[in-house]
């Protein structure tokens, strides 16, 4: 008699990163998860580096944490095509497509304007994050960095502003297309180091 084929047997494992439930932040309420980063939880890694450190095991992708500690909305990942719009730049929170996003973001004004509910509501922790990054962002708060001459200044709504050796300023380096930041960092090996820092996954 034939046995059937075990069909768990087929299926890739899952690579965990500690306990499902880890009784160390049982008194944070939040379990450390990177299917959706928000503020609340970069709040408490600010707090807490063992939950910090916990969290960042769970993000696979460095450029994303980066992002989410600073603050950034999106972050670049170059290796990570969006399939439907070939753009690279990923929402930090959940890792979606941010142009895609964005579309959406501009199907739901036209809902609103019509009297109709947005499709996804912001949650309340997502608006007050975003409103004191714009805050800052009008308070013209931002961090610099700099490698053999490429200047960067990254803002906390995300721009990053690029400054070459040859005198080249590109206000907003996330505005730039796949080829064109390709080109640069063909141009200009120095600027990997740079867009590194600016939580690009570069890789």
């Amino acid at each position: 008699m034939n046995e059937k084929p075990d069909k768990r047997a087929s299926r890739p494992r899952r690579v965990a990163y500690g306990a499902a439930q880890d009784p160390r932040f049982t008194l944070h309420q939040r379990q450390p998860r990177a299917d959706k980063l928000d503020a609340r939880q970069r709040t408490i890694c600010q707090a807490d580096p063992a939950y910090a450190e916990a969290l960042r095991k769970r993000v696979s992708n460095e450029g994303r944490f980066a992002a989410f500690m600073a603050g950034a909305p999106s972050y670049i990942d170059i290796s990570g095509l969006c399939p439907r719009c070939g753009n690279f730049r990923r929402r930090t929170r959940d890792r979606s497509c941010y142009a895609c996003h964005l579309a959406r973001s501009g199907e739901n004004f036209e809902r609103m304007k019509a009297g109709l509910a947005p499709v996804v509501q912001r949650s309340l922790d997502s608006h007050l994050d975003r409103l004191e990054r714009l805050k800052a962002d009008r308070n013209d708060e931002f961090t610099t960095h700099e490698v053999n001459g490429i200047a960067a200044k990254r803002w906390p709504t995300g721009r990053l502003e690029v400054s070459f050796p040859d005198g080249h300023v590109e206000p907003d380096f996330n505005k730039l297309s796949w080829r064109e930041c390709m080109n640069a960092l063909e141009m200009f090996p120095d600027l990997r180091p740079v867009l590194r820092w600016a939580g690009w996954s570069v890789d």
